[in-house]
């Protein structure tokens, strides 16, 4: 599992987060997201959690809302 971070609402990848367990708790997760857009403010929005072939899992804002995919 990744997670891929976003600057906005566009396409424009910051930053990847590979490696992640593909059993991890859900909150754990989301935890991981925000952690990671806390320490780089401005530069990551949205996180993009993603199986390691680039399926959607989840997505995470920054303003602590949190999305299934459709």
């Amino acid at each position: 599992m990744r997670i891929d971070f976003y600057a906005n609402w566009s396409n424009v990848r910051q930053e990847t987060v590979t490696d992640l367990p593909d059993d991890m708790p859900r909150e754990q997760i989301i935890e991981q997201a925000h952690a990671v857009m806390t320490a780089h403010p401005g530069r990551a929005h949205t996180a993009a959690v993603r199986t390691d072939e680039g399926g959607p899992l989840l997505f995470v804002y920054r303003d602590g809302r949190v999305r299934d995919p459709q």
